[in-house]
């Protein structure tokens, strides 16, 4: 599949960053649903919108993680990334089988990855 065929869902609380991870994911094909910035609005798109894949920030500001989001996604079937500055093995509800990126990523790498999970589902 190609990435025109994937609605990638973007969870992250700097809004310049959501929007400039948006533009660049469309600029690839990618279909982008959000971005959502705030944890109540991405639980509400997450429940109720079509998404292939899902990337999240895992610090959503103010002591607020996407914990809740992505079990949500589980629930529901749908992969997600997690993308944060900090380590795997730092992010207490982070599991072996989760795929994590580290801040800064790259457009190519979150590309693949993003790829990846939704044909891994």
């Amino acid at each position: 599949m190609t990435a025109e065929q994937k609605r990638i869902f973007v969870v992250e609380d700097e809004v310049l960053i959501a929007f400039e991870m948006a533009d660049a994911l469309e600029d690839l094909g990618f279909e982008v649903v959000g971005p959502s910035t705030h944890l109540a609005s991405a639980l509400d798109m997450a429940q109720e919108m079509d998404i292939d894949v899902a990337c999240l920030d895992v610090n959503l500001g103010k002591g607020k993680t996407s914990e809740p989001i992505a079990k949500l996604l589980a629930e529901r079937g749908i992969p997600y990334v997690f993308i944060t500055a900090y380590d795997a093995d730092q992010i207490p509800f982070v599991d072996s089988t989760d795929k994590v990126l580290q801040k800064p990523v790259s457009i190519e790498n979150l590309r693949k990855v993003l790829l990846a999970a939704s044909e891994a589902s």
